[in-house]
């Protein structure tokens, strides 16, 4: 009698995962140099070719609308101006076609080596092309969430070059995180975020290999990692650890040469040179990295065989075959075009000017946001008196115009968040709003006039930046009752304005020009904002450094809020900003002094290099 075989075992998730690792690092071991010369060909596309016609597109955009940049206040122009809309179009497709050729390409040079094909230029350009027909249709918007919004907002794994600024902007989740509801909100998109790029993470490996729509592909993703989620995870801390360790190591390295150099006077440039090398180590440790979850997510797409993956080869299919080097002449051409001009320009420069400028206009006014909030409630004369104690050189702070024209300090128009009141301060005088208790953590405080909180700050010798904030039932002459009453107040006109309402900020200049004024920006792609104010406050997201050369060139300042973040501002501090506006006071403050009297070249570089020891 014939019995039945036993059916074949299933591996467990576990198996699948770890037979994966061993095929991802199979392909990566014979493709080092393959993997280098795809990340800088890939790189140098997006530096000389998409960058370039990006930016093109968006300047059309907004010289068709008459706007100067991409703000709030500029979309309306953008949005009814069609030759504007039309090149938003463009940009938004070349930049999604270009973010799922680089979160692709390794996926199809994985499938190529685990199919037993040699991975020359031809067999990779048709592989990217026959990724790109199946991306081009409705489903390139999945294609734009997934890769300009997920995976850098969740920074999961590895994204495009172009998204790499991309992230929640603080002044959002700063605002969230001050109540409860809000922190909660806050947790859930995080984390529902992290979820869906974990989720999502294999849709780039299924996408690149058979044919697949972008639909299909997610929900491949999606069945690749139902049971897997806590093995793969453990995969991108594994290969995050990993490069940083890679990072620090060569960051270390780097302070001998350093050292050598500290005692004559080539010891700054010495230090930038390798700080640049950094640089290079960082390109070159997210260049393996991105292959490497690539190749794995593949071969856990392709499921490789795990008796073959646990006997040491990898499991990859063909791969002596795969693994010789390539022969069509093409494929050598273009590697060692890729690695000259690698080598050419990716030498360091010989003396490094951008360490940290010693001069006076390097050292940034430290502003404390709302006063210091660890000392007392936002916005309150014991948060004012806080930050005067911690350093600050100046305090921000908000006013609106209560129902008699009287103005009193505080930053919402409802008064439920501070002081659990329904009503709004256009709903009472001076006198009642200036009554209100208003509670943050541990500390409790009232109101406080805008009267009573310059004669405080001209007390304790602190000078304020006062931020006009309109809640739209103002009677008319608006601006012109903040100019009156500023120049009671203020007479020396000692203080600052800013607003986010840019028609005040002018009318405030205009009305009275030997006051400083500032124009508030939450979000400014692009070039600098048109105003009459002589600086512009941008939000830290929105930040670039050719807004701040602009803005010097025109002889105005840049004031840039919030930054917490101990590392960016660090990186700030070596900018060259105008003003730093901070929840952080103290450690700002202190930042910034320990910034100045460091002056050894070595501590130098290793304060420059620990500030930037995340490689992705």
């Amino acid at each position: 009698m014939q019995t039945s075989s036993p059916p074949p075992h299933e591996p467990s998730a576990g198996q699948r995962v770890l037979a994966a690792i061993r095929s991802a690092a199979a392909i990566l071991r014979r493709r080092l140099l393959l993997v280098m010369v795809v990340s800088i060909v890939t790189q140098g596309l997006y530096v000389w070719v998409v960058l370039p016609v990006l930016l093109v597109l968006f300047q059309s955009a907004l010289t068709a609308a008459g706007v100067d940049g991409l703000s709030l206040a500029g979309l309306p122009g953008l949005l009814g101006s069609p030759l504007a809309l039309l090149a938003l179009v463009l940009l938004a497709l070349v930049a999604t076609a270009f973010a799922l050729v680089e979160v692709s390409i390794f996926s199809v040079v994985a499938h190529l080596c685990l199919r037993g094909d040699a991975p020359g230029v031809a067999a990779i350009l048709r592989g990217v092309w026959r990724l790109l027909r199946r991306a081009g249709n409705w489903q390139l918007i999945l294609v734009a969430v997934y890769a300009l919004l997920v995976l850098p907002l969740s920074h999961l794994g590895v994204g495009a070059s172009l998204t790499s600024h991309i992230a929640i902007p603080t002044f959002i989740s700063g605002e969230l995180v001050k109540t409860p509801l809000g922190a909660w909100a806050y947790g859930i998109v995080v984390v529902g975020l992290l979820y869906l790029a974990l989720r999502l993470a294999a849709t780039a490996a299924a996408l690149a290999g058979d044919e697949r729509t972008v639909l299909a592909a997610m929900r491949r993703s999606v069945a690749l990692t139902r049971r897997t989620q806590v093995h793969i995870a453990g995969v991108f801390v594994t290969v995050g650890v990993a490069a940083a360790t890679v990072y620090l190591l060569a960051a270390l390295l780097g302070a001998i040469p350093v050292a050598i150099a500290s005692g004559s006077d080539a010891g700054d440039g010495v230090a930038g040179s390798v700080l640049a090398l950094l640089d290079l180590v960082r390109f070159v440790t997210t260049g393996f990295a991105a292959a490497f979850l690539a190749f794995f997510f593949v071969s856990l797409d392709r499921g490789v065989s795990l008796d073959r993956s646990l006997s040491g080869d990898g499991g990859v299919a063909a791969e002596e075959r795969a693994s010789r080097p390539v022969r069509d002449a093409p494929s050598r051409v273009v590697a060692v075009t890729a690695l000259v001009l690698f080598g050419i320009l990716a030498v360091p420069p010989v003396v490094f000017a951008t360490i940290a400028s010693g001069d006076a206009a390097s050292e940034p006014l430290i502003i404390a946001h709302r006063g210091y909030t660890a000392a007392g409630v936002e916005n309150t004369i014991a948060s004012l008196q806080g930050a005067a104690e911690a350093g600050a050189d100046m305090v921000e702070m908000d006013i609106q115009e209560t129902a008699d024209q009287g103005y009193v300090v505080i930053h919402d128009v409802s008064l439920q968040r501070l002081a659990g009141d329904g009503r709004s301060v256009y709903d009472l005088t001076e006198a009642q709003a200036s009554q209100v208790t208003v509670r943050q953590g541990e500390f409790e405080d009232r109101i406080p006039t805008l009267a009573e909180y310059l004669r405080t700050a001209d007390d304790l010798g602190i000078r304020v930046l006062v931020e006009v904030k309109p809640h739209g039932h103002e009677i008319p002459g608006f601006a012109s009752r903040v100019v009156a009453v500023m120049n009671d107040l203020d007479p020396d006109r000692r203080h600052m304005i800013q607003s986010l309402d840019a028609g005040i900020v002018d009318e405030i200049a205009a009305a009275d020009p030997e006051r400083e004024v500032a124009l508030v920006t939450g979000f400014q792609i692009g070039d600098a904002p048109r105003t009459d104010a002589g600086t512009v406050a941008i939000e830290d997201w929105s930040y670039s450094d050719e807004m701040l050369v602009d803005l010097h060139d025109q002889g105005r300042r840049l004031f840039v809020w919030t930054v917490d973040d101990a590392g960016v501002l660090g990186e700030y501090l070596d900018r060259g900003v105008d003003g730093i506006i901070t929840d952080r006071v103290a450690e700002a403050v202190t930042a910034r002094d320990l910034d100045q009297r460091i002056t050894n070249p070595v501590s130098r570089y290793l304060d420059a290099a620990s500030r930037t020891i995340r490689p992705w």
